[in-house]
């Protein structure tokens, strides 16, 4: 049986940090494919009897990014997602807002991590059985949790 061998992928680090204190960060995500940046505002209107509408903002702005990689390391990707599961899907965020053109940090919380395994390895006398070569389509969206 032929042997698959992994694939290294090489990433550009330094996208946004993860933490679990406000300024102390202990991961640093790589640059998506994708990263579509949202900023969300609730609001409330109401038509007056004069036909003119009055605007009030409920609460602050709050971010969410939905986060792509076509292709990814696996190393990377099992990283993150280890993170997640020992320190809390629930953490700081150092990241850059393409809304505004500013680095802030917030708190986030993180839901539905996908990815795709490309030709997992199927010989069950490896010792990279089960494993994938690389991972495609990864996905992961993170969102601010307000409250500041």
């Amino acid at each position: 049986m032929r042997e698959v061998l992994r694939m290294h992928i090489n990433m550009k680090p330094g996208f946004m940090y993860w933490g679990i204190t406000e300024d102390s960060f202990s991961l640093e995500l790589p640059y998506p494919t994708s990263g579509t940046f949202e900023t969300s505002r609730k609001s409330q209107t109401q038509e007056s009897a004069d036909g003119s509408v009055v605007f009030q903002l409920i609460g602050r702005s709050r971010d969410k990014q939905k986060l792509s990689w076509e292709i990814m390391d696996p190393e990377k990707w099992w990283e993150i997602n280890n993170w997640l599961e020992t320190n809390g899907v629930v953490f700081f965020c150092k990241y850059f807002n393409f809304n505004r053109g500013i680095w802030q940090t917030k708190k986030f919380y993180a839901e539905n991590p996908t990815c795709t395994p490309y030709r997992p390895n199927g010989n069950p006398n490896s010792a990279n059985y089960g494993m994938p070569r690389f991972l495609q389509n990864c996905e992961l969206t993170i969102i601010d949790m307000g409250g500041e």
